[in-house]
């Protein structure tokens, strides 16, 4: 749960942040680029909240 919640806060800097993304776009620009590659955490948290539901279902 703190991977996702963390990755959550990092993905929310990188789309709040000037100059992080293309304008109009969610590309990033270079300097975003540390930032939006940190969304595999996201997956990866996720992921592991999703395996947990299952196996207490």
């Amino acid at each position: 749960m703190a991977l996702t919640a963390f990755s959550v806060g990092t993905i929310g800097l990188y789309l709040r942040t000037p100059g992080m993304r293309e304008e109009g776009s969610l590309r990033p620009t270079e300097q975003g680029i540390a930032l939006a590659k940190d969304v595999w955490l996201l997956g990866v948290g996720v992921a592991l909240i999703a395996e947990g539901m299952k196996e207490h279902g």
